[in-house]
């Protein structure tokens, strides 16, 4: 993927040079109409804390994609459409997202050297493991393991992990992140790009031919702790079903600790820290690890539907009704699963993680619903599933979209809603890509707020949730992160907070309604969304990607 090197505040620094000089494509300076105030007052704190309470309690079972608490949190989402007016799609409210459920079943890796000498990793304490082709059985006796570094091929950074050396058939063991995570002179520097991510590496080590991929974590390079990769990626896993159409795969998709990546290269007479310090440089090359990977995977395998929710609320313009602003939140998380450890029945409620957007989602959606004015384009608000999974239910919907792409104007999506209290700034992941910057800003001081880049750029979240598959399909997007500037709050206490949830409750059962929650930010976060919304919907000007940015639509 073409990625401009540029770091976080290099990002804002161009966005706004190119502003200044290019034509007007959307909204510079903003009204807000008086019947859209009324329409946004209507968004309480209680509306929201009741949405998430329900939707994160216990009777949901943790809203896993296919599961009976899934299918109960859709039909709870479609009925809010249906009583806030909203009408459905080719007579649903449902898109059914077909999709394999996997269940990897506990079993041992084991890497031999020519010596001999063994090293045997434990599943979920040392590796998690899944099948990429969703098959009940991966076989791999004695495959060749290689250190590829960071597993990138990006032309325009003048980066090749896999220069001279052919992966075929073979297993490669991949560094988490890029190299700008400590040399702050190449890529974006600690700002992750999408080549970073666990995603791409996995795509280009299929595109490569490899058998297999293991990723190396720590906390610093994944940006969360080993648990959330046990929680993650143990237990049902689930992918889209695949179809002649699919691009290549791995047969084998792992993530092993760090200690354990130590031991594999010390296996084969490498020091990991040396390795490491050597992808670190243009000229890396693959270094054979002289040691080969066999494992026995078997999994349980079933296929399903688990659906996206749609509501249509019509425009009011004749000529642009057939366009749509995409409203997003997935309600999925990650159900319940058995505590290895106790044998413990473990419900993940995913409070924060997704069901106050949801929530937020489900207000917006009601307050514009019940109200008797319309913008100019209809806005399609879709809740979609399994998020969790790689973006699954987003990316379905962009490859059998509802409402064609090419009349899409935009799509505004709202993952974790602030409920820490009101803030005094927001973080539009993605803003400073596109035109929709200049509509959020204006809309930013009219309701006295600071638009900031993301506090977190190490942690790569324009490319980890829903709204990055819009953006691969062509259409400007953002996502509506919260600031970190608390009202009566002391400086700093907003990112602690937000940095004691990630350590602490991110993809963990502990992940529910806390005491100390205050919706009232919830209701800012979700009042001000549904301004842009509303704004974008109601603009004849449609949103447009800024020059030279990677995710421009084909020209047709």
């Amino acid at each position: 993927m073409k990625t401009l090197r540029l770091g976080v505040a290099g990002w804002w620094l161009l966005w706004l040079v190119i502003q200044i000089g290019m034509p007007v494509r959307a909204t510079e300076t903003v009204t807000v109409p008086a019947e859209v105030r009324a329409i946004v007052a209507r968004i309480q704190p209680a509306t929201l804390r009741a949405h998430t309470e329900l939707l994160s309690d216990d009777l949901f079972e943790g809203r896993a994609p296919g599961t009976r608490g899934g299918l109960l949190t859709a039909k709870y989402i479609a009925a809010q459409f249906q009583t806030s007016g909203l009408e459905p799609l080719g007579g649903s409210y449902f898109q059914n997202v077909p999709i394999v459920n996997l269940r990897a079943i506990p079993t041992t890796m084991t890497f031999r050297a020519a010596s001999g000498a063994t090293v045997e990793l434990a599943y979920g304490t040392e590796f998690t493991a899944q099948s990429g082709e969703c098959l009940p059985e991966v076989r791999l006796d004695d495959v060749p393991v290689v250190f590829a570094g960071y597993g990138i091929v990006a032309p325009e950074y003048d980066w090749n992990d896999y220069k001279d050396v052919d992966v075929r058939g073979k297993i490669v063991m991949l560094l988490v992140n890029d190299p700008g995570l400590h040399n702050p002179s190449i890529f974006q520097g600690r700002t992750l790009t999408y080549y970073g991510r666990w995603t791409y590496k996995y795509e280009e080590a299929a595109r490569r031919g490899a058998r297999g991929v293991l990723l190396i974590h720590t906390t610093e390079s994944a940006t969360y702790p080993w648990q959330v990769v046990q929680s993650s990626n143990t237990g049902t896993r689930s992918e889209l079903v695949r179809d002649a159409n699919s691009p290549p795969v791995v047969a084998l998709k792992s993530w092993i600790t760090d200690d354990a990546a130590v031991r594999i290269a010390r296996l084969g007479g490498k020091r990991l820290a040396t390795l490491i310090e050597q992808a670190e440089r243009r000229d890396f090359r693959p270094v054979p690890l002289d040691t080969t990977l066999s494992l026995h995977l078997k999994s349980d395998v079933s296929t399903l539907e688990s659906p996206n929710v749609v509501g249509w609320l019509p425009g009011r313009d004749e000529k642009l009704r057939d366009e749509c602003v995409v409203v997003t939140a997935h309600y999925d998380h990650f159900g319940v699963k058995e505590d290895p450890a106790s044998g413990q029945r473990l419900i993940y409620r995913g409070a924060l993680d997704n069901a106050s957007g949801v929530a937020a989602l489900l207000a917006m959606a009601e307050a514009l619903g019940k109200s008797d004015w319309r913008p100019r384009r209809s806005v399609l608000f879709l809740s979609v599933t399994a998020e969790e999974q790689g973006l699954l239910g987003a990316q379905y919907y962009c490859e059998h979209p509802l409402i064609p792409l090419e009349k899409t104007a935009a799509n505004i999506n709202l993952d974790e809603v602030n409920v820490f209290g009101r803030t005094r700034d927001f973080v539009p992941l993605g803003a400073e890509r596109s035109t929709l910057g200049k509509t959020i800003d204006a809309l930013a001081k009219l309701e006295g707020l600071v638009m900031k880049p993301d506090p977190f750029p190490q942690n790569g979240s324009f490319f980890r949730s829903d709204h990055f598959c819009f953006a691969k399909a062509g259409v400007p997007c953002l996502s509506l992160n919260f600031g970190v500037e608390v009202e009566g709050k002391p400086e700093g206490w907003g990112k602690q907070r937000f940095d004691t949830y990630v350590r602490r409750d991110y993809h963990q059962p502990t992940d529910t309604i806390q005491e100390d929650w205050d919706f009232r930010g919830a209701a800012q976060h979700a009042q001000f969304a549904l301004l842009i919304v509303a704004t974008v919907a109601d603009d004849p000007a449609r949103p447009d990607w800024l020059p030279g940015e990677a995710f421009q639509r084909k020209k047709t």
